[in-house]
């Protein structure tokens, strides 16, 4: 599961968290989760390096994450 977590001050993390226990598995750039929801969009949408994202959906790796322990 991805998790933002916004603080006080504005600062921003986005993570990836066990889906069972919560625990934190590994620290994300918003690179790890852009996608470009429909082929059909005109909009283009380009990563930090200014290549064009055409993924149309998440990694499954980043939908369903199990920590070490949650994976045995």
């Amino acid at each position: 599961m991805i998790k933002l977590q916004i603080t006080a001050n504005g600062n921003q993390t986005l993570t990836k968290v066990c889906n069972d226990c919560g625990c934190h598995i590994d620290n994300l750039t918003t690179d790890d989760i852009l996608v470009k929801k429909t082929e059909l969009s005109e909009l283009t949408i380009k990563d930090s390096q200014g290549n064009e994202v055409t993924r149309t959906e998440l990694p499954d790796e980043l939908c369903n994450c199990k920590c070490e322990e949650c994976n045995d």
